[in-house]
Formats: C-alpha cells, sequence, structure tokens
C-alpha cells in the first residue's frame, strides 16, 4: 500500500492522482500499462513516485482499498433497517428502486477490471486490501439479521463472515477461468450464489416471505 508520504500530501492532490490512475487502468490492459504511461499520468518524476508508491501493483490497490472503503461507509452510515435484504441481494445493485452502489461510473469501471488484471496482482490485492475490509461489516449485517429473527441460532458469525469475503475472489477466479466475461451473467451467477448462501443463513419461513416480498417488489 501506498507510503506514508502519500497521505502527507493535501486531499486535492490525492484524489487527483488516484482519479488520473483510475482512467490509466481503466483505458488499458493492466500489463500493457508500462511506468512511463504511469508517470505521464500522474505528471510525476521517477523519485516523486517512489517516494510514494513501491510500484505499479501498489497504486492499483490503493484505487481497490479506496472503492472498498467508499462501499464499506455507504454501509456503515446506513440506517435502513431492512438491511438484511442487501445481503440476500448481494450487497450492491438496486433493491425495491433504492440505488445500493454508491461508487461513480468510473470506479465501477475499475472493479470491473478484476477479471483482466493477472492472477498474481488479483491475489495481492485480496490479501494486501480486499481481505479483512468486508468481515465487520458483513458481522453488522449479520447481527441485525438475527436481531430481527431472519437468522438460523446456529450460524457461527466468525465463518460466514469469511466465506461471504473470500465469495467475492472465488467468484472473479471462477469467471476467469470459465472464460465468463458477460457482466449481465457475472450478475446473475453472483445472485445465484449469494442467494443459495443465504437460504442457508435463514430461517426456512423468513426465507420464504423474504423471497416473496422481494418479488412482489419487482413486480410493482
Amino acid at each position: 500500500m501506498p507510503k506514508n508520504t502519500f497521505y502527507r500530501l493535501d486531499e486535492a492532490r490525492r484524489e487527483e492522482i488516484s482519479n488520473n490512475a483510475m482512467h490509466l487502468f481503466v483505458d488499458n490492459l493492466y500489463e500493457d500499462i508500462t511506468m512511463k504511461m504511469v508517470l505521464d499520468s500522474l505528471s510525476m518524476h521517477p523519485g516523486t513516485f517512489y517516494r510514494y508508491f513501491e510500484d505499479k501493483d501498489d497504486l492499483y490497490c490503493l484505487l481497490v482499498r479506496n472503492v472498498t472503503q467508499k462501499r464499506a461507509a455507504y454501509f456503515n452510515n446506513s440506517n435502513e433497517d431492512s438491511l438484511y435484504r442487501f445481503f440476500l441481494t448481494g450487497l450492491f445493485g438496486n433493491v425495491n428502486g433504492t440505488v445500493t452502489e454508491p461508487l461513480n461510473e468510473l470506479e465501477i469501471k475499475l472493479t470491473k477490471t478484476f477479471l483482466n488484471i493477472p492472477e498474481n496482482v488479483l491475489l495481492k490485492v485480496y490479501l494486501n486490501v480486499l481481505k479483512g475490509e468486508s468481515f465487520p461489516l458483513i458481522k453488522d449485517i449479520l447481527r441485525r439479521m438475527r436481531v430481527d429473527g431472519y437468522l438460523r441460532p446456529d450460524i457461527d458469525d466468525d465463518l460466514i463472515s469469511f466465506m461471504f469475503e473470500s465469495m467475492q475472489f472465488n467468484l472473479v477466479m471462477f469467471f476467469r477461468e470459465f472464460d465468463i466475461k458477460d457482466s449481465t451473467l457475472q450478475h446473475k451467477l453472483s445472485k445465484y450464489f449469494a442467494d443459495f448462501m443465504s437460504h442457508g443463513l435463514l430461517e426456512d419461513h423468513k426465507y420464504s416471505e423474504m423471497v416473496s416480498d422481494i418479488k412482489k417488489a419487482r413486480e410493482l
């Protein structure tokens, strides 16, 4: 991750660097991006870049952490009583007409680059950035589901939180392994897996009730 010197920059400069870097990674294949392209995009001399980052991977990890934390902050600040519905529908998307994706268009495009970055970089992103980020968020959702009477009593929160957190990484690996590039199919598969997992978490009668409510809402 970025060195402490990067965080000493003023917020406007950090945002400028992040925004320019996102455009670079969105518009080009990861392997095709040279250090010259990085330096030109950020308007930096080599010495300045290495004062802030270890390498290109380090810069990319910063961008992923930014969007991950933005999503987490959205849910952490949400007072939505029925947050468990977001859990069932895969956390992000559109639920009952409410947009639950806090990222802007460029940030969403950045997340889609996960499918194309080298496998060693993907693993680095997961281990150094994503692992541990969503764990407390998911545990809080499980807690709310338990308080609302939706969660089965024998659920281990730590185990389920870890499984859901690693699920996104494993889904990306699945898409890559089977060359699944269609975004609609990716969404369907992600939702199928989230539904499958959620069904195992909920009391049967509560699961049926929730699915019925969601179907009715979609028909409106």
